[in-house]
Protein backbone atom coordinates (compact mmCIF):
# COMPACT_ATOMS: atom_id res chain seq x y z
CA UNK A 1 0.00 0.00 0.00
CA UNK A 2 2.93 2.17 1.14
CA UNK A 3 4.70 1.89 -2.31
CA UNK A 4 1.64 2.38 -4.42
CA UNK A 5 0.21 5.58 -2.50
CA UNK A 6 4.47 6.41 -3.40
CA UNK A 7 4.43 5.71 -6.62
CA UNK A 8 0.30 7.86 -6.78
CA UNK A 9 2.77 11.13 -5.33
CA UNK A 10 5.15 10.79 -7.80
CA UNK A 11 3.10 10.68 -11.06
CA UNK A 12 1.51 13.39 -9.36
CA UNK A 13 4.46 15.36 -8.33
CA UNK A 14 5.30 14.90 -12.42
CA UNK A 15 1.87 16.06 -13.54
CA UNK A 16 2.58 19.15 -11.35
CA UNK A 17 6.28 19.72 -12.72
CA UNK A 18 4.54 19.24 -16.57
CA UNK A 19 2.42 21.72 -16.07
CA UNK A 20 4.72 24.24 -14.39
CA UNK A 21 7.09 23.57 -17.39
CA UNK A 22 3.80 24.24 -19.67
CA UNK A 23 3.23 27.34 -18.55
CA UNK A 24 6.68 28.41 -18.46
CA UNK A 25 6.90 27.86 -21.57
CA UNK A 26 3.96 29.40 -22.64
CA UNK A 27 5.40 32.61 -20.89
CA UNK A 28 8.85 32.47 -22.93
CA UNK A 29 6.60 32.10 -26.04
CA UNK A 30 4.25 35.08 -25.15
CA UNK A 31 7.06 37.06 -24.49
CA UNK A 32 9.02 36.45 -27.43
CA UNK A 33 5.96 36.84 -29.67
CA UNK A 34 6.04 40.32 -28.09
CA UNK A 35 8.71 41.51 -28.81
CA UNK A 36 9.17 40.26 -32.82
CA UNK A 37 7.50 41.70 -35.82
CA UNK A 38 7.60 44.75 -38.33
CA UNK A 39 9.16 46.59 -35.01
CA UNK A 40 11.31 44.62 -33.15
CA UNK A 41 11.86 45.10 -29.78
CA UNK A 42 15.04 43.74 -27.60
CA UNK A 43 14.14 41.94 -24.16
CA UNK A 44 15.03 44.74 -22.22
CA UNK A 45 13.21 47.17 -24.36
CA UNK A 46 10.15 44.83 -23.75
CA UNK A 47 10.55 45.26 -19.84
CA UNK A 48 10.89 48.86 -20.43
CA UNK A 49 7.69 49.22 -22.43
CA UNK A 50 5.94 46.73 -20.00
CA UNK A 51 6.39 48.83 -16.75
CA UNK A 52 5.71 52.22 -18.07
CA UNK A 53 9.83 53.26 -19.35
CA UNK A 54 9.47 52.72 -23.31
CA UNK A 55 9.41 55.92 -25.93
CA UNK A 56 5.98 56.62 -27.78
CA UNK A 57 6.88 54.12 -30.94
CA UNK A 58 6.93 50.54 -28.62
CA UNK A 59 4.21 51.91 -26.62
CA UNK A 60 1.82 51.47 -29.18
CA UNK A 61 3.36 48.68 -30.55
CA UNK A 62 3.18 46.67 -27.31
CA UNK A 63 0.00 48.28 -25.78
CA UNK A 64 -2.43 48.61 -28.83
CA UNK A 65 -1.19 45.54 -31.02
CA UNK A 66 1.17 43.17 -29.41
CA UNK A 67 -0.13 42.77 -25.67
CA UNK A 68 -4.10 42.56 -26.89
CA UNK A 69 -3.83 40.01 -29.71
CA UNK A 70 -1.58 37.50 -27.59
CA UNK A 71 -3.92 38.01 -24.55
CA UNK A 72 -6.94 37.31 -26.55
CA UNK A 73 -5.41 34.29 -28.23
CA UNK A 74 -4.05 33.11 -24.73
CA UNK A 75 -7.48 33.40 -23.20
CA UNK A 76 -9.26 31.81 -26.37
CA UNK A 77 -6.82 29.13 -26.20
CA UNK A 78 -7.48 28.50 -22.32
CA UNK A 79 -11.18 28.58 -22.85
CA UNK A 80 -11.35 26.19 -25.43
CA UNK A 81 -8.55 23.55 -24.28
CA UNK A 82 -10.88 23.32 -20.84
CA UNK A 83 -14.15 23.18 -22.61
CA UNK A 84 -12.69 20.42 -24.82
CA UNK A 85 -11.88 18.08 -21.71
CA UNK A 86 -15.06 18.61 -20.36
CA UNK A 87 -17.28 17.47 -23.28
CA UNK A 88 -14.52 14.47 -23.84
CA UNK A 89 -15.17 13.24 -20.31
CA UNK A 90 -18.91 13.96 -20.30
CA UNK A 91 -19.37 12.41 -23.72
CA UNK A 92 -17.05 9.61 -23.18
CA UNK A 93 -15.75 10.41 -26.30
CA UNK A 94 -12.42 11.19 -27.61
CA UNK A 95 -13.71 13.06 -30.74
CA UNK A 96 -16.30 15.14 -28.84
CA UNK A 97 -15.77 19.31 -28.60
CA UNK A 98 -17.68 22.65 -28.81
CA UNK A 99 -17.17 22.53 -32.77
CA UNK A 100 -18.30 18.67 -33.06
CA UNK A 101 -21.53 19.02 -30.93
CA UNK A 102 -23.33 22.09 -32.72
CA UNK A 103 -23.14 23.82 -29.57
CA UNK A 104 -20.56 26.30 -31.05
CA UNK A 105 -22.89 26.55 -34.00
CA UNK A 106 -25.51 28.14 -31.86
CA UNK A 107 -23.26 30.37 -30.27
CA UNK A 108 -21.84 31.35 -33.66
CA UNK A 109 -25.66 31.87 -34.89
CA UNK A 110 -26.14 34.37 -31.92
CA UNK A 111 -22.81 36.36 -32.75
CA UNK A 112 -23.80 36.99 -36.64
CA UNK A 113 -27.01 38.52 -34.67
CA UNK A 114 -25.00 40.83 -33.15
CA UNK A 115 -23.12 41.92 -36.36
CA UNK A 116 -27.00 41.86 -38.15
CA UNK A 117 -28.95 43.88 -35.37
CA UNK A 118 -26.62 45.26 -32.81
CA UNK A 119 -22.83 46.19 -34.12
CA UNK A 120 -24.14 48.78 -36.43
CA UNK A 121 -26.27 50.68 -33.68
CA UNK A 122 -23.67 50.38 -30.94
CA UNK A 123 -20.16 48.93 -30.48
CA UNK A 124 -21.20 46.88 -27.29
CA UNK A 125 -18.67 43.56 -26.55
CA UNK A 126 -19.63 42.96 -23.29
CA UNK A 127 -22.42 41.78 -25.19
CA UNK A 128 -20.71 39.39 -26.94
CA UNK A 129 -20.08 36.63 -24.90
CA UNK A 130 -23.79 37.06 -23.32
CA UNK A 131 -25.25 36.70 -26.91
CA UNK A 132 -22.70 33.71 -27.56
CA UNK A 133 -23.47 31.76 -24.72
CA UNK A 134 -27.44 32.21 -24.53
CA UNK A 135 -26.86 30.90 -28.29
CA UNK A 136 -24.49 28.12 -26.55
CA UNK A 137 -27.22 27.19 -23.71
CA UNK A 138 -30.21 27.50 -26.48
CA UNK A 139 -28.47 25.06 -28.39
CA UNK A 140 -27.43 22.60 -25.79
CA UNK A 141 -30.93 22.56 -23.88
CA UNK A 142 -32.46 21.53 -27.41
CA UNK A 143 -29.96 18.95 -27.97
CA UNK A 144 -30.24 17.40 -24.41
CA UNK A 145 -34.05 17.27 -25.11
CA UNK A 146 -34.08 16.04 -28.20
CA UNK A 147 -31.55 13.15 -27.28
CA UNK A 148 -32.80 12.33 -23.37
CA UNK A 149 -35.74 10.73 -22.25
CA UNK A 150 -37.07 10.53 -18.97
CA UNK A 151 -35.76 8.29 -16.66
CA UNK A 152 -33.63 7.18 -19.19
CA UNK A 153 -29.35 7.05 -18.96
CA UNK A 154 -28.17 9.65 -20.88
CA UNK A 155 -27.05 8.16 -24.35
CA UNK A 156 -23.79 10.03 -25.49
CA UNK A 157 -24.13 8.80 -28.94
CA UNK A 158 -27.75 9.99 -29.42
CA UNK A 159 -26.17 13.26 -27.86
CA UNK A 160 -23.32 13.04 -30.18
CA UNK A 161 -26.08 13.10 -33.47
CA UNK A 162 -28.15 15.50 -32.51
CA UNK A 163 -25.67 17.96 -31.75
CA UNK A 164 -24.01 17.41 -35.28
CA UNK A 165 -27.92 17.31 -36.73
CA UNK A 166 -28.48 20.80 -35.24
CA UNK A 167 -24.96 22.13 -36.11
CA UNK A 168 -25.88 21.76 -39.97
CA UNK A 169 -29.23 23.81 -38.81
CA UNK A 170 -27.76 26.52 -37.37
CA UNK A 171 -24.78 27.06 -39.50
CA UNK A 172 -27.92 26.74 -42.57
CA UNK A 173 -29.58 30.13 -40.50
CA UNK A 174 -26.14 31.46 -40.18
CA UNK A 175 -24.99 31.46 -43.79
CA UNK A 176 -28.71 33.10 -44.72
CA UNK A 177 -28.52 35.84 -42.43
CA UNK A 178 -25.18 36.60 -44.00
CA UNK A 179 -27.14 38.04 -47.35
CA UNK A 180 -28.98 40.18 -45.34
CA UNK A 181 -25.40 41.97 -44.18
CA UNK A 182 -24.23 44.97 -45.51
CA UNK A 183 -20.16 45.22 -47.04
CA UNK A 184 -19.37 46.28 -43.39
CA UNK A 185 -20.69 43.60 -41.37
CA UNK A 186 -20.21 41.08 -43.61
CA UNK A 187 -16.32 41.68 -43.53
CA UNK A 188 -16.38 41.63 -39.77
CA UNK A 189 -18.03 38.79 -39.86
CA UNK A 190 -16.10 36.70 -41.75
CA UNK A 191 -13.18 37.72 -40.13
CA UNK A 192 -14.67 36.42 -37.35
CA UNK A 193 -15.53 33.12 -38.79
CA UNK A 194 -11.61 32.93 -40.11
CA UNK A 195 -10.47 33.61 -36.61
CA UNK A 196 -9.05 36.37 -37.57
CA UNK A 197 -7.06 37.79 -34.52
CA UNK A 198 -4.62 39.98 -36.37
CA UNK A 199 -4.41 44.17 -36.12
CA UNK A 200 -5.67 45.68 -33.36
CA UNK A 201 -7.87 43.70 -30.43
CA UNK A 202 -9.81 46.44 -28.27
CA UNK A 203 -8.78 46.00 -24.90
CA UNK A 204 -12.57 46.03 -23.17
CA UNK A 205 -12.48 42.69 -25.16
CA UNK A 206 -9.48 41.38 -23.44
CA UNK A 207 -10.64 42.29 -20.14
CA UNK A 208 -13.98 41.19 -20.54
CA UNK A 209 -12.65 38.07 -21.91
CA UNK A 210 -10.36 37.39 -19.08
CA UNK A 211 -13.16 37.99 -16.25
CA UNK A 212 -15.03 35.40 -18.07
CA UNK A 213 -13.27 33.00 -18.61
CA UNK A 214 -11.48 32.98 -15.24
CA UNK A 215 -14.83 32.87 -13.26
CA UNK A 216 -15.57 29.58 -15.46
CA UNK A 217 -12.18 27.85 -15.18
CA UNK A 218 -12.29 28.63 -11.63
CA UNK A 219 -15.84 26.85 -10.97
CA UNK A 220 -14.93 24.30 -13.34
CA UNK A 221 -12.00 23.18 -11.20
CA UNK A 222 -14.17 22.82 -8.13
CA UNK A 223 -16.11 20.50 -10.45
CA UNK A 224 -13.03 18.08 -11.28
CA UNK A 225 -14.12 15.57 -9.34
CA UNK A 226 -17.71 15.11 -10.36
CA UNK A 227 -15.86 15.33 -14.13
CA UNK A 228 -13.56 12.27 -13.03
CA UNK A 229 -16.54 10.46 -11.61
CA UNK A 230 -18.73 11.16 -14.55
CA UNK A 231 -15.60 10.04 -16.96
CA UNK A 232 -15.44 6.75 -14.92
CA UNK A 233 -19.36 5.90 -16.58
CA UNK A 234 -22.89 7.04 -15.93
CA UNK A 235 -23.27 4.12 -13.94
CA UNK A 236 -20.15 4.05 -11.84
CA UNK A 237 -20.75 8.16 -10.84
CA UNK A 238 -24.45 6.75 -9.66
CA UNK A 239 -22.54 4.56 -7.57
CA UNK A 240 -20.99 6.53 -6.16
CA UNK A 241 -23.50 8.66 -4.63
CA UNK A 242 -23.46 11.27 -7.45
CA UNK A 243 -26.29 12.67 -9.24
CA UNK A 244 -25.05 12.23 -12.84
CA UNK A 245 -27.94 14.50 -14.71
CA UNK A 246 -27.79 17.55 -12.04
CA UNK A 247 -23.50 17.52 -12.47
CA UNK A 248 -23.98 16.78 -16.43
CA UNK A 249 -25.75 20.01 -16.49
CA UNK A 250 -23.74 21.99 -14.33
CA UNK A 251 -20.58 20.83 -16.32
CA UNK A 252 -22.28 21.16 -19.79
CA UNK A 253 -23.12 24.93 -18.64
CA UNK A 254 -19.64 25.57 -17.35
CA UNK A 255 -18.13 24.13 -21.21
CA UNK A 256 -20.28 26.33 -23.33
CA UNK A 257 -19.82 29.28 -20.87
CA UNK A 258 -15.61 29.16 -21.71
CA UNK A 259 -16.61 27.56 -25.26
CA UNK A 260 -19.03 30.32 -25.85
CA UNK A 261 -16.94 33.24 -24.64
CA UNK A 262 -13.82 31.99 -27.05
CA UNK A 263 -16.26 31.80 -30.02
CA UNK A 264 -17.54 35.46 -29.29
CA UNK A 265 -14.05 37.07 -28.93
CA UNK A 266 -11.91 34.76 -31.07
CA UNK A 267 -14.38 33.31 -34.08
CA UNK A 268 -13.65 30.13 -35.27
CA UNK A 269 -10.82 27.83 -33.11
CA UNK A 270 -13.03 24.63 -32.69
CA UNK A 271 -10.21 22.49 -32.99
CA UNK A 272 -8.49 23.65 -29.99
CA UNK A 273 -11.25 22.29 -28.25
CA UNK A 274 -10.32 18.40 -29.98
CA UNK A 275 -6.34 18.10 -30.22
CA UNK A 276 -5.57 20.40 -26.66
CA UNK A 277 -7.12 17.64 -24.62
CA UNK A 278 -5.46 15.28 -26.57
CA UNK A 279 -1.93 15.80 -26.51
CA UNK A 280 -2.52 17.32 -22.44
CA UNK A 281 -3.78 13.40 -21.95
CA UNK A 282 -0.52 11.68 -22.72
CA UNK A 283 1.50 14.06 -20.85
CA UNK A 284 -0.60 14.67 -17.48
CA UNK A 285 -3.24 11.41 -17.96
CA UNK A 286 -6.93 11.80 -17.01
CA UNK A 287 -7.20 13.39 -13.67
CA UNK A 288 -9.32 16.57 -14.22
CA UNK A 289 -7.92 18.72 -11.62
CA UNK A 290 -4.19 18.21 -14.08
CA UNK A 291 -5.94 17.99 -17.26
CA UNK A 292 -8.25 21.33 -17.41
CA UNK A 293 -4.65 23.38 -16.98
CA UNK A 294 -2.56 21.52 -19.06
CA UNK A 295 -5.12 21.21 -21.87
CA UNK A 296 -5.93 25.16 -21.87
CA UNK A 297 -2.03 25.69 -21.82
CA UNK A 298 -1.14 23.79 -24.56
CA UNK A 299 -4.31 25.18 -26.48
CA UNK A 300 -2.89 28.28 -25.63
CA UNK A 301 0.10 27.12 -26.61
CA UNK A 302 -0.83 26.06 -30.17
CA UNK A 303 -2.65 29.76 -30.88
CA UNK A 304 0.09 32.30 -30.07
CA UNK A 305 2.78 29.99 -32.16
CA UNK A 306 0.16 30.28 -35.12
CA UNK A 307 -0.37 33.69 -34.67
CA UNK A 308 3.48 34.22 -34.30
CA UNK A 309 3.71 32.51 -37.43
CA UNK A 310 0.99 34.32 -39.62
CA UNK A 311 2.32 37.72 -38.22
CA UNK A 312 5.77 37.62 -38.98
CA UNK A 313 6.23 34.43 -41.56
CA UNK A 314 6.01 36.29 -45.46
CA UNK A 315 4.22 33.06 -46.97
CA UNK A 316 1.72 33.25 -43.93
CA UNK A 317 1.01 36.61 -43.61
CA UNK A 318 -2.69 37.86 -44.35
CA UNK A 319 -3.48 34.11 -43.21
CA UNK A 320 -6.24 34.36 -40.51
CA UNK A 321 -4.95 32.48 -37.46
CA UNK A 322 -8.16 30.60 -37.17
CA UNK A 323 -7.92 29.16 -40.92
CA UNK A 324 -3.77 28.30 -39.82
CA UNK A 325 -4.68 26.60 -36.73
CA UNK A 326 -7.12 24.37 -38.76
CA UNK A 327 -4.67 23.45 -41.38
CA UNK A 328 -2.65 22.42 -38.64
CA UNK A 329 -5.77 20.38 -36.92
CA UNK A 330 -7.31 18.86 -39.34
CA UNK A 331 -5.08 16.12 -40.15
CA UNK A 332 -4.81 15.32 -36.10
CA UNK A 333 -8.37 15.26 -36.59
CA UNK A 334 -8.14 12.84 -39.17
CA UNK A 335 -5.18 10.86 -37.84
CA UNK A 336 -7.72 9.88 -34.05
CA UNK A 337 -10.54 9.85 -36.62
CA UNK A 338 -8.67 6.77 -38.42
CA UNK A 339 -6.89 4.97 -35.08
CA UNK A 340 -10.76 5.28 -33.39
CA UNK A 341 -11.77 2.67 -35.83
Amino acid sequence: MAKKELTLKQKNRRRITIIIVLFVLLLIIFILGSTIGPYPLSISKFFQTLFGSGDKNSNMVLFEFRLPRLCLALLVGIGMGASGVIMQNLLHNDLASPGTLGVADGSSLFVTLYFALISTKADRPELLPILALGGGLISAFIIYLLSTKRRKPISSTKLIMTGVAMGAFYSAISTFLMYVLDENQLESLQRWNAGDINGTIPWNNVIVLGIWIFVFMFLTMIQSKDLDAINLGFDTATGLGLNVKISFLILSFLAVGMSSAAVAFGGNFFFLGLIGPHIARKLVGTKAKYLLPASGVISALIIIVANILVENIPIFMNIPTGIFVSIIAVPYFLYLLIKSR
